[in-house]
């Protein structure tokens, strides 16, 4: 084969292959994403205390709440979860501790499902983040309609104890 074709056809692979790795990234599959936005009643929360009474690492809060398509209207899920002290409140930071939130939605008779996981900063003598500042996590994956979910969730309390779950899926 001729050598001016054979340098044209790698120059023109070259730009191709930096224009695609320019364009989406080394893991580039299908570009785009879906939102999905659910209201969150306020959750019934329970506290077990473990290790020395008061604030360490391992306490956990457990929780479930009702899901919404609106708020206020009919109910499409539940909520369940757990909030764990990974880190508590110190000299330097003694208005925060840190807790890992385990979240499972559950929809449709719980056939689908999306999980989500992330860290986030909590006040020590409350079970609840502030109001009004999003936390963002993970998304893990899910079931039913959801299988394969990825993606991330920002959660943001409301001064009414309820939430608001946007979660932003990858296609």
């Amino acid at each position: 084969m001729n050598r001016i074709i054979i340098r044209r056809t790698a120059a023109l692979a070259a730009l191709f292959a930096s224009a695609l790795i320019a364009g989406c990234g080394l893991h580039c599959t299908n570009s785009g994403s879906e939102s999905l936005i659910v209201y969150e009643d306020p959750p019934t929360l329970t506290h077990l205390d473990l290790g020395p009474p008061g604030n360490s690492p391992g306490d956990v809060y457990h929780f479930s709440a009702a899901l919404r398509a609106s708020p206020g209207g009919p109910v499409t899920g539940e909520v369940f979860g757990t909030k764990t002290l990974t880190k508590v409140a110190t000299d330097a930071n003694p208005n925060f501790e840190k807790r890992a939130t385990l979240l499972f939605f559950t929809f449709g008779e719980h056939q689908d499902q999306i999980i989500a996981l992330g860290v986030h900063e909590y006040p020590p003598i409350a079970a609840e983040f502030v109001a009004d500042q999003p936390a963002v996590r993970a998304v893990l994956g899910g079931t039913g309609k959801y299988i394969g979910a990825r993606g991330q969730l920002v959660t943001t309390r409301k001064t009414d104890g309820s939430y608001t779950q946007v979660f932003t899926l990858l296609k």
